[in-house]
């Protein structure tokens, strides 16, 4: 594969991501301080819209796997769902003039919205990993890619949004003010997306047609599958509890360092960081086998975690050390993961005989979503049961709290990730085998 097809398949993610680092960082916080609504609450919508996206995903794996167009089965998502993604994204920051239970259900109604159409071009987009070529090292630098261009949109979200909403508003957390920045993010996204469309194509196929709507063909290949599982239990606990480490920046600047303004700089300088952080890893990735890049991620991690622990950081400039070092790790994670996934699906296909790329990625989607879920509402409810009230000042006991949460449940989550990989059958050279071996089984 040429850099140019690959550069532009990445630039999928950068369109992607304007969508879901938008919803990553600032969604909740949008939801506490702009919108009005309380931390258990705001969480709950988050955990609910999140836990829907994942149920779909495979669902949407399923058709996609089934879809036969002139254009391949999966970019014809892509280029069809760009717009209605769109407005859905400017709908869910729109703030209604509605209070009690209405504005609650116009949140969450939007966000399914949201959830839904989103879930129906990123799916397929993902899946297009496994379909443009089975090889390893060419899959490694699509996820690299892909994680550069996304890092990119990080960047551009984390700087630009409050700064808008300041523009609009007069204040970096008016509601009208991210409707605006989200109608902007969209309209870029939407110019993106449908040149993913003419630029891709899908080259690989699947060995086996599953027909009806059983899909037992599906399930076995997955039921089968060691490689996913214990990828999908690690990359769980992972997202889950690392959640509340990602969700807690915003909070720990507006209250803990009094420092609001400076969230922005440090969410953004921890997203740029990642522009040298993948590259590092892609290259490591050439030299050690994926597994044990997530296994040393999870060590740096950990030992991230245990020095925030003891140690006070008061001062902006020792938050931003500090959340740079963790992208360290979080890239790690983030880039073995998606590596990973692919290599599963030759390894169920080798199991089973049934290949079907899209379900594979719309499951894996599923759980991701769960936990992204889970960790939300989590965090929420714990934020409520330490004590926090938005748009005031936190009482001592509240900010401890808030950094026991910081800690407790991203130390949980990365040690039983650490120990999910030890079990994954994918050691360096398995894969190879594997294409190998279905490769002579076909011929």
């Amino acid at each position: 594969m040429g850099w140019a097809r690959i550069t532009a398949f990445g630039a999928g993610d950068f369109a992607c991501n304007l969508y879901w680092q938008s919803i990553s960082l600032y969604l909740l916080f949008y939801y506490t301080d702009a919108v009005g609504l309380s931390a258990a609450t705001a969480g709950l919508i988050y955990m609910v819209a999140s836990i829907w996206d994942g149920l779909i995903d495979p669902m949407v794996g399923a058709a996609a796997d089934r879809t036969r167009t002139r254009w391949g089965g999966y970019r014809p998502y892509i280029l069809f769902g760009a717009v209605p993604l769109a407005l859905a994204f400017g709908l869910l920051y729109y703030r209604p003039p509605f209070e009690g239970a209405a504005l609650v259900g116009f949140v969450l109604a939007a966000h399914l919205l949201f959830r839904t159409l989103y879930a129906t071009v990123n799916v397929p987009y993902a899946a297009l990993t496994a379909r443009m070529t089975q090889d390893a090292r060419e899959r490694a630098t699509l996820s690299g890619a892909r994680m550069l261009f996304s890092t990119v949109a990080a960047v551009v979200v984390a700087l630009a949004t409050q700064p808008i909403a300041q523009a609009v508003t007069g204040r970096p957390d008016g509601a009208r003010g991210f409707f605006v920045a989200a109608c902007l993010f969209a309209g870029v996204a939407t110019l993106v997306l449908p040149l993913v469309f003419l630029t891709t194509r899908e080259q690989v196929g699947g060995t086996i047609a599953i027909h009806g709507g059983a899909s037992r063909g599906y399930w076995r290949t997955v039921l089968q599958n060691r490689a996913f599982w214990t990828l999908i239990v690690g990359g769980g606990f992972m997202i889950t509890c690392m959640t509340a480490l990602g969700k807690s920046v915003l909070y720990y600047f507006k209250y803990y360092l009094q420092d609001e303004a400076g969230a922005r700089t440090a969410l953004a300088l921890a997203s740029a960081s990642g522009l040298a952080i993948v590259p590092f890893w892609m290259v490591v990735a050439r030299r050690v086998s994926k597994r044990a890049i997530w296994l040393a991620s999870c060590a740096i991690y950990a030992g991230g975690l245990v020095v925030f622990a003891f140690v006070d950081l008061r001062a902006a400039w020792q938050m931003d050390v500090f959340l740079v070092y963790m992208q360290v790790a979080t890239v790690g994670l983030s880039f073995a993961y998606w590596a990973i996934l692919p290599d599963t699906i030759e390894y169920g296909e080798w199991k089973t005989g049934v290949r079907a790329e899209a379900f594979v990625f719309g499951l894996a989607l599923l759980f991701q979503k769960v936990a992204l879920g889970l960790g939300a509402g989590l965090f929420g409810l714990a934020l409520a049961g330490v004590g926090y009230h938005p748009n005031q000042a936190q009482t001592p006991e509240t900010l401890h709290g808030l950094k026991f949460i910081m800690v407790a449940l991203p130390l949980v989550g990365v040690t039983i990730c650490a120990v999910a990989m030890l079990f994954n059958p994918l050691k360096r050279g398995v894969h190879e085998g594997i294409v190998a071996e279905l490769a002579r089984a076909g011929t």
